[in-house]
């Protein structure tokens, strides 16, 4: 983590880890559940922002830095990877000691390691065109990537074949620029009218996010167009032009927000994001008898979700919070 990073990057990352953890708790819930006629897992599209938010964050605090290539592949990816393999060998020791085993698929289970692993390894190319590049073509970058987004969500609406191949740009690498440029762009606006009009730009994509989960829009509308849709690779990122609006608007709203209150838990939160990322499904297996195992009403299945969520979210907290002062494990916990 860098030295003297900016209040607002922590703020985001306790977000994007709660949404993270939201959107796993909705799953339980996406068998068709309603309230007042409307399917409850349409709303899990409010947090659909978790993942590019994460990505974001990554090309604020990693691009354009000096990155000694032996050192950033040696000690980076040590920080991704070491956890990764030490929450695979908790997981298994619980295992052994319980009545109901776990079924962990290493690649569909935590698809998002397998997917940083890779974006990780192209940050030292990436970094050397954002050090060279001038404001105007990191902007080009962008505007193809916003292109190549909006390009594939008709040839997936439409469901037709083409052979424009933009898949570069309509990758998750295009988060992580769009977070560095996002993080040193001054939009020479009035910050209440930017907070104003960032509000309105998630509330709009969100709504369009939510009204196509096939019951009011076609689903393949505005809802997540997954990057590198093919036989060979596959990807869980939504690069939809909508949820690039959804990330992108909170990501700037942050940014002009003075939100400095709990400061020492948020640090806490976002210091211990990635463990919790990867301890949440471990914690989800066990609390979940607790809360799926009777019928509700659709607004109770509603306050479920949101009383899960926060659940897991501090049980998940707490649990890396106490493995982090271990001896001897604690670095490779977080």
């Amino acid at each position: 983590m860098v030295k003297n990073r900016i209040a607002y990057y922590d703020n985001l990352r306790v977000l994007a880890i709660f949404g993270i953890i939201a959107i796993h708790v909705f799953q339980i819930w996406q068998h068709g559940e309603q309230v007042n006629g409307v399917n409850i897992y349409m709303f899990s599209e409010i947090v659909r922002y978790a993942v590019p938010i994460f990505l974001m964050l990554s090309g604020a605090l990693l691009l354009n830095r000096d990155i000694e290539l032996g050192y950033f592949l040696k000690h980076k990816l040590a920080r991704i990877v070491y956890p990764f393999i030490f929450y695979l060998i908790l997981s298994f020791i619980l295992s052994l000691f319980t009545d109901i085993g776990f079924s962990f698929n290493i690649f569909s289970q935590y698809w998002y390691f397998w997917m940083i692993l890779g974006v990780y390894l192209s940050i030292p190319i990436i970094n050397k065109f954002i050090q060279h590049a001038s404001i105007r073509e990191i902007e080009y970058f962008l505007i193809v990537f916003l292109l190549a987004s909006i390009f594939y969500q008709f040839v997936l609406f439409y469901d037709f074949r083409n052979y424009f191949n933009l898949n570069f740009f309509a990758a998750p690498i295009g988060f992580l620029v769009l977070g560095y440029y996002l993080s040193i762009k001054d939009f020479k606006m009035d910050s209440r009218k930017l907070i104003v009009l960032m509000i309105v730009i998630f509330l709009i994509a969100t709504s369009m996010k939510m009204l196509s989960t096939g019951a009011i829009m076609p689903k393949s509308f505005a809802l997540d167009f997954e990057a590198t849709q093919s036989v060979v690779l596959d990807s869980w990122v939504d690069i939809s032009i909508f949820v690039i609006l959804q990330a992108g608007s909170l990501f700037v709203l942050f940014k002009n927000l003075n939100f400095t209150k709990f400061r020492k838990a948020v640090v806490s939160i976002s210091n211990l994001s990635y463990g919790m990322y990867l301890i949440n499904p471990i914690v989800m297996f066990y609390i979940d008898p607790f809360f799926i195992g009777w019928r509700r009403t659709g607004i109770e299945i509603c306050l479920t979700i949101i009383l899960m969520s926060i659940l897991v979210f501090f049980v998940s907290w707490l649990i890396v919070w106490a493995l982090n002062k271990i001896p001897l494990i604690g670095k490779y916990c977080s």
